[in-house]
């Protein structure tokens, strides 16, 4: 015990090290999917390219994304995968760029002729969002005009478009970039009824609660530079169907 205690005192950041990581996150391919999928997401593979050489053990976890906020604010996960720089979140540890950006669209059926306009488009419509979500703040204003149909838990763009394809709701909000891989990997018929004016950015962003968060998005930013130029950060993309920007 005394010299776990010494050890603790002398190397603390490899004290640190030797723990999981715990990086949570609601499932949204492909830039998270399942944990147990052999492609789990390509940041979360690029978190583990970046982080595991240095001796962390990645941990991660789906889990609803209200959930997965409480969890990066208490300290009891170390990031959260797929957020916005949002005043709420001042106090995280952000890398200096992003992990993925994209642009929101309304997605629709394919026999609809709607299209979204700014917020005078959204009267009357029934609009599909997930429970806790930020969609930008272009997009955050208009649902107010909206007839907003939220879902909660797992999978909520999938139950989003469940309702849709039912006639529930008229309209589902998505990123674009999962809307396309969810089209590709499920034959899923959707229509793009128009999108946001600029694409949003997304990062793995690192608790305020731990005192190696600033620590650990310089290591995220440095490993992805570094993964740039041995050309892995563009087969991981690739994987996926994505081009390295």
């Amino acid at each position: 015990m005394r010299i776990a205690i010494v050890l603790a005192i002398l190397f603390p950041a490899a004290v640190w090290a030797e723990q999981p990581l715990v990086l949570v996150s609601d499932p949204w391919c492909p830039v998270a999917c399942a944990a147990s999928d052999p492609r789990p997401g390509y940041v979360v593979e690029i978190a583990k390219a970046v982080f595991e050489p240095a001796g962390y053990r990645i941990d991660y976890q789906i889990v609803p994304f209200a959930r997965a906020e409480a969890m990066t604010n208490s300290g009891d996960a170390a990031g959260f995968i797929g957020v916005l720089k949002l005043p709420k979140r001042q106090n995280w540890a952000f890398p200096e760029q992003a992990q993925a950006q994209s642009r929101v669209c309304f997605y629709t059926r394919a026999d609809s002729r709607w299209l979204y306009a700014g917020a005078t488009s959204l009267t009357n419509q029934r609009v599909g969002t997930i429970r806790g979500y930020s969609y930008g703040t272009e997009i955050d204003e208009v649902l107010r005009y909206a007839k907003v149909d939220q879902v909660s838990g797992l999978n909520g763009f999938k139950r989003g478009l469940a309702k849709l394809q039912a006639k529930r709701i008229d309209a589902v909000v998505e990123y674009e970039l999962v809307a396309q891989y969810q089209q590709f990997a499920s034959n899923a018929s959707l229509r793009n009824a128009g999108c946001s004016q600029m694409a949003d950015q997304l990062y793995l962003a690192f608790s305020p609660a731990r005192s190696d968060s600033p620590q650990l998005a310089r290591m995220l930013h440095d490993g992805v530079q570094k993964l740039r130029k041995t050309g892995e950060l563009k087969k991981i993309l690739q994987s996926y169907g994505i081009n390295e920007p």
